[in-house]
């Protein structure tokens, strides 16, 4: 009985790998729309930026080759313009929070997210 089941599931493999198989498009995470509304335990900028990303598999960097700027800009209080609740895509709403005068430093192949002051 296993024999047959074996022998037709290794035919339906073989069978389907000769079809190309399209693949859909990829997604820039970064774009996807979010709420923000963040929870009242979230103090400042770190603590909101970290809610934001890591649900999408990023992670923050602070440390070396970050810009120095990162933990000063991380460290601030969450600012009111950020607190708005409205709907915006995650890149918006990171750059509200570290401000418009700041940058926001994106590594995508490796999901990897920081800041600097300035432009």
């Amino acid at each position: 009985m296993k024999r047959p089941l074996l022998l037709l599931l290794a035919t339906t493999l073989f069978s389907g790998a000769s079809h190309a198989v399209e693949r859909l498009p990829e997604v820039d995470t970064l774009q996807v729309s979010v709420r923000t509304i963040y929870p009242p335990e979230l103090t400042n900028v770190e603590d909101a930026v970290e809610w934001l990303v890591e649900p999408l598999g990023y992670y923050v960097v602070t440390e070396f080759p970050a810009p120095d700027s990162a933990k000063v800009l991380l460290a601030q209080p969450i600012p009111a313009v950020a607190k708005m609740h409205r709907t915006m895509p995650v890149l918006h709403a990171l750059q509200l929070l570290i401000g418009n005068q700041n940058t926001i430093i994106v590594d995508k192949q490796h999901r990897l997210i920081s800041f600097a002051r300035g432009h």
